[in-house]
């Protein structure tokens, strides 16, 4: 990741950071910077990222490819082309639906523990 006065830059070929978070679930930290992080995932099928809350963050989900079922306070099937957004402090969940789903996701502010 590079940063400049005004812009930070990340790349493909050099996430800030990759992990899998849960089993069939991997995440890559794209870009960030002190109010806003990128965040590009890769959910096979049957993979469960477990119900939880962003405190002070919202999420934006943009669904590139494949389908999810998003749980917790609200239940709904989301497939390609799809985007929702979730306030701070609210319960939810994913399911992968289709063989791999890819999902880009902006947190405003950035959770600091995906970063580090």
């Amino acid at each position: 990741m590079s940063s400049f006065e005004n812009f930070t830059v990340g790349t493909w070929e050099a996430p800030c950071k990759t992990e899998q978070p849960y089993e069939g679930i991997k995440r890559r930290v794209l870009c960030f910077d002190d109010e806003t992080m990128q965040v590009h995932y890769t959910v096979k099928a049957d993979a469960v990222f477990p119900e939880h809350e962003h405190e002070e963050t919202k999420q934006t989900v943009y669904v590139i490819d494949g389908a999810i079922e998003l749980f917790g306070d609200h239940e709904q099937l989301l497939e390609s082309g799809d985007s929702f957004i979730i306030g701070p402090d609210v319960r939810h969940g994913v399911r992968g639906v289709a063989e791999r789903t890819e999902l880009l996701d902006t947190f405003t502010p950035r959770i600091e523990s995906y970063t580090k």
